[in-house]
């Protein structure tokens, strides 16, 4: 019995939870008031990544990692991320005035899914650029299922990432 225990509490200690950090439910998230965003694994969900805020107020972004299965894992974490933004930007809870100020919102979402990941150390200028270039390649029936409206991607040239010295 005590083996048992012994052998349990080895494979606790043993087993760390980095192997979840770089998968899209385990993204951390919080939206402009500061709390924390609930990300829920959804397969019904027409878009690898959807937010929303619940009727109560509660933030959430529904995740359906069926979709778009054939994209690298970290374009895939910067969709996710891209919805992200839209919550913590405030994009949810107020209007735009015109199509610009759509795509303004879309630009700015784009370089902090950039920016977060880049600056996480999760990808480098070379990282920016292999999503850049798998997002833009993407065609018609892919772009149904990736969040935002199709569009030119230009990452490192309009987010002006720089290395942290």
């Amino acid at each position: 019995m005590n083996r048992l225990i012994v052998a349990a509490i080895f494979l606790m200690l043993s087993s760390s939870p980095a192997w979840a950090q770089n998968t899209m439910e385990n993204i951390y998230c919080s939206d402009y008031h500061g709390t924390r965003v609930q990300i829920i694994p959804d397969a019904s969900a027409r878009q690898l990544a959807e937010a929303g805020i619940s009727t109560l107020g509660v933030p959430h972004i529904r995740v359906n990692p069926a979709q778009l299965k054939d994209l690298s894992p970290n374009t895939r974490a910067f969709a996710v991320n891209h919805v992200c933004a839209n919550l913590t930007l405030g994009h949810l809870v107020r209007g735009v005035d015109n199509i610009y100020d759509h795509f303004e919102r879309v630009g700015n979402a784009d370089c902090w899914a950039a920016t977060k990941l880049f600056y996480g150390g999760i990808v480098d200028k070379d990282g920016v650029d292999a999503i850049e270039a798998e997002i833009n390649e993407m065609n018609r029936e892919q772009w149904s299922h990736f969040p935002g409206p199709v569009r030119v991607v230009t990452l490192n040239g309009a987010c002006e990432l720089k290395p942290m010295k």
